[in-house]
């Protein structure tokens, strides 16, 4: 929501993210004794890092102990994608 007004971030999210994709592969490093039904692992499109990336733009929020915080606040401050007005 943003000022209580519910809007379809996720759907949003999701296509922003496939537009910056355009269809290339990510490679994600995936921890040998990984959860099979909750695993975060890094993944990066070339030299992006696409948590930072996705952080950066608004489309999800940092950990709270997490590398991305700054990110995170400057796309607070900016109003970008889940920070920003309905669009």
């Amino acid at each position: 929501t943003f000022d209580n007004t519910a809007w379809p971030c996720g759907q949003r999210a999701r296509a922003a993210f496939n537009a910056w994709l355009r269809g290339r592969a990510l490679k994600c490093f995936l921890p040998p004794d990984a959860d099979r039904f909750a695993i975060a692992a890094p993944c990066a499109l070339g030299k992006q890092d696409v948590g930072a990336w996705l952080v950066s733009n608004g489309w999800a929020t940092a950990a709270p102990t997490g590398i991305y915080g700054r990110a995170e606040a400057v796309a607070r401050d900016a109003r970008m994608g889940i920070f920003g007005p309905p669009q």
